[in-house]
C-alpha cells in the first residue's frame, strides 16, 4: 500500500478548494490497485455543519467518498505525469447509511476501490465508518471527461 498523506499535500491532489474541501488525510492507497482511504474529522466549521444537530447529516458523506475518489485520481495523475482531466459522477447507487447524522469530532473513514471500467467510465465502491463502526456503503459511476485528438 501507499503512505499518508497530509492535508498540505492532499489538497494539491483534488480540484476542491476552500470550505469546500473536506477531507483531512490519506490514510492508505494503493494507486497501482485503484484503492484508497481516507479519514476525517467532523467539525463545527465544516460547510455542512447543522449546528442544531451537532453534526453532518448522512448525505454529505457522499461528498466525503467522492472526494476520497478524486484523490485517488490525483495520485495517479501524479505519479504517472498524466494530464488532470474533469470527471463528473455519473451515478450514485446502493448508498445508504446506517445513521441519520454524524456528530462533531466523531472520525469518518472511507475506503473505496476502482471495480470496473469502460473506456471513459469507471465504477468504484465505498465503505463507510464512523470511530471505527462501519455505517455504510455505496456504489459510484464516474466518466472521465477526455478531449478528442
Amino acid at each position: 500500500m501507499g503512505r499518508v498523506i497530509e492535508k498540505d499535500e492532499l489538497i494539491t491532489l483534488v480540484p476542491h478548494k476552500g470550505k469546500m474541501f473536506l477531507i483531512d488525510r490519506i490514510t492508505d492507497y494503493d494507486s497501482a490497485a485503484w484503492n484508497i482511504a481516507s479519514e476525517t474529522v467532523v467539525r463545527e466549521s465544516c460547510l455542512f455543519y447543522d449546528k442544531a444537530a451537532s453534526g453532518i447529516p448522512n448525505y454529505v458523506l457522499f461528498e466525503f467518498i467522492a472526494q476520497t475518489i478524486s484523490a485517488l485520481t490525483g495520485i495517479v495523475v501524479r505519479e504517472h505525469n498524466l494530464p488532470v482531466r474533469m470527471g463528473f459522477i455519473l451515478s450514485v447507487s446502493s448508498l445508504t447509511f446506517s445513521v441519520p447524522i454524524v456528530r462533531a469530532g466523531q472520525v469518518v473513514s472511507i475506503r473505496a476501490e476502482r471495480t470496473g471500467e469502460a473506456g471513459n467510465v469507471y465504477t468504484f465502491v465505498a465503505d463507510v465508518s464512523v470511530d471505527g463502526a462501519a455505517i455504510g456503503s455505496g456504489k459510484l459511476t464516474v466518466l472521465e471527461v477526455r478531449e478528442e485528438q
